[in-house]
C-alpha cells in the first residue's frame, strides 16, 4: 500500500517483507517502508485512499472522515488529512498482520469497543502465595493493592487473572475465607462475637453480622446456637418436661 502526506511532502510506500525474511509465528511482524518525495512519487501514490466497499466499520469512518476533511477550505486541513491517513495506515495493517497470523477478520469489525482476548488464570504459584497472605492477614487490613503486591502483578492484570482462577472477585475471596475462619471460632462457646468479628478483620460486629449472614444464612448468634446444640446431652427416656 501507499500513502501521501501532503503536508509532509512525502509518499510512503509499505510492504509486507519477502516470504524467505519472515521470522517465527511468535515473532512481532514487520513492514518494509520506504520513503519519496511527493514529487518524486508515482502516479498511483495515495491509492489506498480511494473507494472501496470496506466491510471494517472503523475503516470506513476514517474514509468517511478523510473524504470530509479534503473537502474543506481549512489553513489546518493538510495536517488533518495526514493524520487520517495515517490512521487509515495503521488500521490497515493491523488488520493485515493479525490476517496473516491465520486470524479471522469479522465483518463487522471484531465489535470494536469489546474485549476479545481470554484472560488468562493466575498462575499456580502465585495463587498459593495469594491465598497463604490471605490466611496469614484475615486479622489485619488487607486491600488490592496489597494481594496485587504478593502476586507480582498490577492490580487490573491481577484482579482479571484471580477472578479467572478462582472465580470470584479478590474481594469476595477474602470476605468468604473470614467468614469461614469465624465458623471456626463461632465452635467454641466461651469467645464473644465481638472478639470473633475482631479476629477475623470486621471491625464493627454489626457488619459481621451482616456479611456473616449473606455467605451462611444465618446470624453468627443463631448459626452458633444451632452447632452447639448437636452436642447437648438427650433428656433420658420417659423424662417429663419441666
Amino acid at each position: 500500500m501507499t500513502l501521501s502526506l501532503v503536508h509532509l511532502d512525502v509518499a510512503l510506500a509499505i510492504e509486507p517483507p519477502a516470504p524467505d525474511v519472515l521470522g517465527s509465528a511468535d515473532s512481532e511482524p514487520s513492514f518494509r517502508v520506504s520513503a519519496k518525495r511527493l514529487a518524486c512519487a508515482s502516479s498511483e501514490v495515495d491509492r489506498e485512499t480511494g473507494a472501496e466497499g470496506f466491510t471494517d466499520p472503523v475503516m470506513q469512518r476514517l474514509s468517511d472522515a478523510l473524504a470530509a476533511t479534503k473537502a474543506m477550505h481549512h489553513p489546518h486541513s493538510a495536517i488533518l488529512v495526514d493524520a487520517l491517513r495515517l490512521a487509515i495506515l495503521t488500521r490497515k495493517a493491523s488488520r493485515r498482520t493479525v490476517a496473516g497470523q491465520g486470524q479471522p477478520e469479522s465483518a463487522e469489525g471484531d465489535h470494536e469497543g469489546r474485549v476479545c482476548r481470554a484472560v488468562r488464570s493466575l498462575q499456580k504459584w502465585r495463587l498459593k502465595r495469594v491465598m497463604q497472605y490471605v490466611d496469614d492477614n484475615l486479622a489485619a487490613k488487607v486491600t488490592l493493592e496489597h494481594l496485587a503486591a504478593v502476586a507480582g502483578l498490577s492490580r487490573m492484570h491481577f484482579a482479571a487473572q484471580f477472578r479467572a482462577a478462582v472465580g470470584i472477585r479478590p474481594h469476595e475471596y477474602l470476605l468468604k475465607r473470614r467468614i469461614e475462619r469465624a465458623q471456626e471460632l463461632l465452635q467454641q462457646a466461651d469467645v464473644s462475637l465481638v472478639d470473633i468479628a475482631l479476629t477475623v478483620g470486621f471491625q464493627t460486629q454489626a457488619h459481621f453480622t451482616t456479611v456473616f449472614k449473606r455467605f451462611a444464612g444465618d446470624t453468627p448468634y443463631q448459626w452458633r446456637s444451632a452447632y452447639l446444640a448437636q452436642f447437648l446431652p438427650l433428656p433420658p427416656v420417659g423424662a417429663r418436661p419441666s
